[in-house]
């Protein structure tokens, strides 16, 4: 996209900490340079009418799943967990990737960005998968990894966990506000388990330490 506008490149490092709250606010960040920055509307739209296209064509090319995930997945199929994927990419990205790596059958709803009018630190898109699943929000668990999801979790009544790893626009996942953080999908599956207490009670905060990925 950026070579189309005739911009200079940017560091793929420099461009995950962009990521989190959707396209449009990564392409102000892209575009103006700082986290902050916000260019004019015509700009905008002209770069995103771009990156749809350069999208589309790399979207999950260089996409790992993150170690756990599948098994984890698995756990929580076993124990009759319901999952929602909430996310703020946009829908069809979303379904794309979660397909290419076989994900989808996993989740009876996937939410991207685009459906609703608001997304992730907004609460609609969590009570929008909470209403669909026929689920009160306060029997949701949410499992993020950024302070998007807490945000929008505790904006919504449900409780949060947060895993060590993933896109957390530089705030260290320790200094977030949640009610748990796990290393991996399999370790709050194992604590599913375990549970006695269908409203998560089981959960405590522990400061984990972050690992690249």
């Amino acid at each position: 996209m950026l070579r189309e506008l005739d911009d200079a490149p940017i560091a793929e490092s420099t461009v995950a900490g962009y990521v989190g709250q959707g396209v449009d606010v990564l392409l102000h960040r892209a575009l103006s340079g700082s986290r902050d920055g916000r260019v004019d509307a015509e700009r905008l739209q002209r770069a995103r009418a771009l990156f749809d296209v350069a999208y589309a064509a790399v979207n999950g090319r260089a996409t790992r799943t993150y170690a756990g995930v599948v098994d984890g997945l698995e756990r929580f199929r076993a124990l009759g967990v319901r999952l929602a994927c909430v996310t703020n990419k946009p829908q069809a990205a979303a379904e794309a990737a979660l397909a290419k790596f076989a994900l989808a059958a996993y989740f009876e709803l996937v939410l991207g960005d685009g459906v609703l009018p608001r997304r992730k630190p907004a609460p609609e898109p969590m009570w929008y998968a909470a209403d669909r699943l026929g689920v009160a929000a306060a029997d949701c668990l949410a499992l993020g990894d950024s302070a998007n999801d807490a945000g929008a979790a505790r904006a919504a009544g449900m409780p949060i966990v947060l895993v060590d790893y993933g896109y957390t626009e530089g705030h260290p996942v320790a200094e977030i506000d949640c009610d748990a953080i796990v290393s991996s999908f399999v370790e709050l599956a194992d604590a599913l388990a375990g549970a006695a207490d269908a409203r998560f009670g089981f959960l405590r905060r522990e400061r984990a330490p972050q690992r690249a990925g």
